[in-house]
């Protein structure tokens, strides 16, 4: 997949038209056909249909179109940060932002409202003078950037094999219901059950469920009878707590994306469900090759000391215990 072959696809999309598209990028139309069939045969699916009446985005096409332009918009920033020419009065802030010399940490993104507090409150004790970039992003993608030596350590759920990293298990996360109070408070009046009721109300699905819904498919199936076949869609935490405590839907989710303080600002009733699926490991974890400023041993040792079992963590504390 290369720069070239995202950016004609987004063209094409935007214009509905291969000809209006060519003009576009200044390209003929059978170098742009080419550029795009050589995108779909990379990927494995046909991203766009031809007909007389000019081409339309097929299903998977249109599901990919939202990150084809997030990855060139993502490229042209950074372009555009690189170029001094274009930003000579950010001068001091692109010198900042692109040093060698900071330790990057990687948070996951639904782990980082219980996580960050502590992770930087421990590394201000071990190293005060310490100058980091934290970042959140997806286990999956977290790990590659530790592997690539992008990010020097991680905090992520256990979500695929990492060979060339030194990963410590800090503990184990368990899967939630999230509904909202009225939802539940109905079923209370009603003397109803509450999976009775769930199962004809919307699921909440994240836009990317590979990775978070491998073993909640089954649960559901074993709960309901069969998978939801009514969704609402969400790309991120923050945008699930919103849809669940208006009454649109619920869903079932790392308790860690529930911090205590949106339990607290949102009618959402939580409920555990960690014996009907299996736990969710979270791991610390730096490359072999990693050359790091702070002696890791001691951080591993002290966040483990605030996740253990009866440490009495607070919501202020990152703690997953109410």
């Amino acid at each position: 997949m290369d720069l070239e072959g995202l950016h004609s696809f987004a063209t094409i999309a935007k214009e509905k038209s291969i000809s209006k598209a060519a003009q576009t990028l200044h390209v003929t139309q059978p170098t742009l056909s080419a550029r795009i069939r050589k995108l779909e045969e990379g990927m494995g699916v046909k991203l766009l249909d031809r007909g007389w009446d000019g081409v339309k985005l097929t299903q998977e096409g249109h599901y990919f179109l939202y990150y084809a332009i997030q990855m060139v918009s993502q490229f042209n920033n950074a372009s555009a940060m690189l170029n001094k020419a274009d930003l000579l009065k950010f001068d001091r802030s692109l010198a900042e932002v692109t040093r060698m010399d900071r330790m990057v940490i990687g948070v996951d993104t639904g782990l980082s409202g219980r996580f960050v507090y502590p992770l930087v409150a421990e590394l201000q004790r071990i190293r005060p003078d310490l100058k980091c970039k934290y970042v959140s992003r997806s286990s999956m993608l977290l790990i590659d950037l530790i592997e690539y030596g992008v990010i020097d350590i991680g905090l992520f759920y256990d979500v695929k094999e990492c060979r060339h990293l030194q990963p410590v298990h800090l503990l184990d996360d368990e899967w939630v219901l999230l509904c909202s109070e009225e939802a539940y408070r109905g079923v209370i009046r009603k003397d109803d059950d509450l999976i009775n009721v769930l199962k004809h109300d919307m699921f909440v699905l994240f836009e990317n469920p590979i990775a978070t819904y491998v073993n909640v498919w089954e649960v559901l199936s074993r709960l309901f009878g069969s998978t939801p076949d009514k969704f609402q869609i969400v790309d991120s935490s923050d945008m699930m707590l919103g849809v669940v405590a208006n009454g649109q839907g619920y869903t079932f989710v790392p308790k860690c994306y529930v911090p205590e303080l949106y339990l607290e600002a949102y009618p959402i009733r939580m409920i555990p469900f960690g014996s009907m699926l299996p736990a969710l490991p979270v791991y610390m974890a730096y490359s072999e090759t990693a050359q790091l400023d702070v002696p890791i041993g001691e951080l591993q040792r002290r966040l483990l000391a605030r996740y253990k079992p009866g440490a009495g963590h607070t919501a202020a504390s990152g703690g997953l215990n109410g």
